[in-house]
């Protein structure tokens, strides 16, 4: 299939799916086509590649009738009127079903529909049961009125547009506040030369505990970052410009709390994939941070526990042990069998106390 002609059927597909909050607009040129040329019937055919869409008719009912029987097709591959003041007299329509039949149409005169990149999407049609004849003044009004019906379609395409983008825009708005105003994530972006270009509320409450103030978009970031911060700051900053992601580590201290943050740093583009800066997205991690700690605290607090039970528990092995030898020494070669059983059972008991106190000991380790 030709592009024109896929182009041509996108066109007509738009005009098809318009529906018009008022239709009297249409209405009202239909009905005055057909009052200029003194006509009983007018309507507004689009067509496509396979059958004639009647979408507004004046004085008879609309339907759809197959693009090989209808005499509309004469303006299909014209951009000029097509007047047939007696369809009776002309060989081509007057076998023609709704030339012979009853009621009978004597007179056709059809405009085509071309959009503004001169698409042929429809005809505007004026019909009638006795012959008439047109002035050129009426022919003329008549290519007026097709102009005009495009363009009110073409317009109410355009607000359709507009509002499935302003729809669209808003879910996106929405979508965007609900991940830019996040709880537990500082989102900064940064133009080339350390300024600010956005933020969320959340830097902006941290800026306030920290600094008494409130940022302003066109601030240089570096004027909001603690001393200590700052060298890794513009280190990352820096190596993020040049198009290399960067993470760090750092906490902030202020006099309401002490929280530590994961910050990420990536090169930001535009839609145009030109560089506009650097994005900061920072994460709290101050509860990660606390658990680790304390985690870390009360594993040392079990180690500990345990090398102080594995000591005091060796004690009274050890001893039992030398009285196990003793005794043993006095039996010479006939030792009982009982204290041979103690003797390896404490001896057991004493390899084990030993391993707990290797796992414990953290000089050893």
């Amino acid at each position: 299939m030709p592009l024109r002609e896929i182009k041509r059927l996108q066109a007509l597909d738009r005009f098809l799916s318009i529906e018009f909050e008022n239709e009297k607009e249409v209405r009202d040129l239909v009905q005055l086509a057909a009052e200029i040329c003194g006509a009983k019937i007018a309507s507004i055919t689009i067509l496509d590649a396979v059958k004639h869409h009647y979408r507004y008719n004046w004085s008879v009912a609309g339907g759809e009738v197959p693009w090989d029987d209808l005499f509309f097709s004469l303006t299909a591959d014209s951009i000029h009127p097509v007047v047939v003041p007696d369809l009776h007299a002309d060989p081509k329509f007057s076998n023609h079903p709704f030339v012979t039949e009853i009621p009978s149409i004597h007179f056709y005169a059809g405009v085509p529909l071309l959009t503004h990149d001169e698409h042929h999407v429809g005809s505007l049609c004026v019909l009638d049961d006795h012959s008439l004849t047109l002035t050129e003044t009426q022919v003329s009004m008549l290519s007026i009125l097709a102009k005009q019906i495009v363009q009110l379609f073409e317009l109410q395409a355009s607000i359709m547009l507009l509002k499935e983008k302003l729809e669209d825009a808003r879910k996106s708005q929405i979508q965007l506040k609900s991940f830019f105003e996040s709880k537990w994530v500082i989102h900064l972006l940064l133009d080339k030369e350390f300024r600010i270009i956005s933020f969320n509320s959340i830097f902006a409450k941290l800026v306030w505990d920290n600094f008494k103030t409130t940022p302003q978009e066109g601030d240089d970031i570096r004027a909001y970052i603690q001393k200590d911060t700052g060298a890794k700051f513009v280190d990352s900053y820096s190596r993020a410009l040049n198009g290399e992601s960067h993470v760090i580590q750092t906490q902030v201290v202020n006099e309401v709390a002490n929280t530590h943050w994961l910050v990420y740093f990536e090169l930001a583009l535009d839609p145009e994939n030109e560089i506009i800066g650097v994005s900061c997205n920072a994460l709290d991690i101050t509860k990660n941070v606390k658990q680790e700690a304390q985690l870390t605290q009360q594993n040392e607090h079990l180690r500990q526990v345990a090398f102080y039970q594995s000591h005091d528990l060796r004690r009274p092995v050890s001893s039992i042990l030398g009285i196990v030898e003793y005794l043993s020494g006095k039996f010479g070669n006939e030792v009982p069998e009982e204290l041979e059983m103690l003797k390896l059972s404490t001896r057991e008991l004493d390899e084990k106390i030993k391993n707990i106190v290797n796992l414990t000991d953290f000089n050893h380790k």
